[in-house]
């Protein structure tokens, strides 16, 4: 398996010696402003908010727009709860799209009352957020109050958290996907389609029978569009404006044959698991969760591409500018603990085969682990999988966000025509 390193890693993790982040905090921290003013807490490099303890428990709300929840993060905030109950006197959570989390941050910083506490979610909740300037920079400005990344990060995963830019700290990481799901009663093993041009071809042939999720709103679809780069040789796979000449073109000619793209990866499972369609691409967690709540047959059929890239994926645990000193402090110990071993093992019972902490693998994680992957993971098919193919880190935050809005105007808009 090859690994991308085409992003520097992220500073914070060179800047870890005890004296070294002492220095570079005393050198940062000069004021904080009033607690639940946005402009306060939205910290620069001079006057970062200051974390202070509260004297006695707080309310949290944690906003997830990724999937988070359900993949373990509740799990892990509950244990955290229960460990601290100095801290969190209780926790609200609250669901959105991803393309709705900004909006209702911003509305909360508008109005100087923001009652966020957390946000959990993936690059493109991140780089929306970085974008309008919702999000309380992190990294280095709290680099003492979480953990050495160094220790918990390799290279893969420091990939990951350098395209954060400080605004988010990694809470859930793994090679997802794309690959191909099947229904076997109508494709056989021997006829499925591992490259775009088969794919195309057995669209074309099976009209309204393949689709995938919009991009903006979906694991899966996200990762296949960026891996469709790569398999059709375009000139820059990071690039979806000046790179992806040859994708676009490509997604448009499927197009003609898609009936209809699903708004979410939920509503995708859902017509596959109907048998509205037969072919789908798809990732691990996808795959892993479907079969086990019987949404899909345990018996799904599963294909590699020819070509395998694997595109990384994960979720951020990211702080809304405007918090007060006293959210800021528990915040950063609930990450903390987010990305501890105990935390990152409850979620490998939930789909995925990886974490955001290097040291904790489906081999040290306990019986109930072992189980689990035993009778849902796949351990004939995803071990031998994840050992080839490329793995490619994602698009930046930013590139991500042009790339959903060009899919939208030039796939999504023109759905079957």
């Amino acid at each position: 398996m090859t690994q991308r390193a085409n992003l520097k890693v992220f500073r914070a993790s060179r800047v870890l010696s005890g004296a070294a982040a002492a220095v570079l905090t005393t050198a940062l921290i000069s004021a904080c402003g009033a607690p639940g003013s946005a402009t306060s807490s939205s910290s620069s490099s001079s006057n970062p908010l200051v974390p202070v303890k509260p004297t006695s428990p707080i309310a949290l709300t944690i906003l997830d727009g990724g999937g988070d929840l359900t993949g373990g993060g509740q799990a892990a905030i509950a244990q955290f709860v229960k460990d601290n109950p100095d801290l969190v006197s209780s926790v609200t959570y609250q669901t959105a799209a991803a393309t709705d989390v900004t909006g209702k941050i911003k509305a909360q910083q508008m109005g100087n009352s923001v009652s966020t506490s957390l946000v959990l979610g993936g690059p493109d909740v991140l780089g929306a957020g970085e974008a309008q300037h919702v999000l309380l920079q992190q990294l280095p400005e709290q680099i003492t109050s979480l953990p050495v990344l160094s220790t918990i990060q390799d290279e893969g995963r420091a990939n990951f958290q350098s395209m954060s830019n400080g605004y988010g700290l990694l809470v859930n990481y793994d090679p997802n996907g794309p690959f191909v799901d099947y229904n076997p009663s109508v494709v056989s093993a021997s006829q499925v389609p591992t490259t775009p041009a088969a794919i195309l071809a057995w669209a074309k042939a099976h009209p309204g029978k393949f689709s995938y999720a919009e991009p903006a709103n979906s694991g899966s679809g996200r990762a296949f569009i960026e891996a469709l780069p790569y398999m059709l040789g375009d000139s820059d796979p990071s690039d979806p404006v000046n790179g992806w000449t040859k994708t676009w073109a490509y997604l448009q000619q499927l197009g003609q044959y898609v009936s209809s793209y699903p708004t979410s990866s939920t509503i995708l499972a859902q017509q596959f698991g109907a048998g509205q369609l037969d072919l789908i691409p798809t990732i691990i967690a996808h795959d892993v969760s479907n079969r086990k709540s019987g949404t899909w047959p345990a018996n799904t059929g599963i294909a590699l591409f020819s070509d395998q890239n694997w595109i990384s994926d994960g979720h951020y645990a990211m702080i809304p500018a405007g918090v007060n000193a006293q959210t800021l402090y528990v915040d950063l110990k609930l990450e903390s603990y987010m990305v501890s071993a105990p935390a990152q093992q409850m979620r490998l019972t939930t789909g995925v085969l990886t974490t955001a902490n290097k040291n904790v693998t489906a081999q040290n994680s306990g019986s109930a682990v072992t189980a689990f992957i035993a009778q849902w993971g796949r351990p004939d098919f995803f071990p031998s999988a994840l050992a080839g193919g490329n793995v490619r880190t994602p698009l930046t935050p930013a590139n991500m966000q042009q790339a959903f809005s060009l899919w939208q105007r030039n796939v999504g808009a023109k759905v079957g025509s």
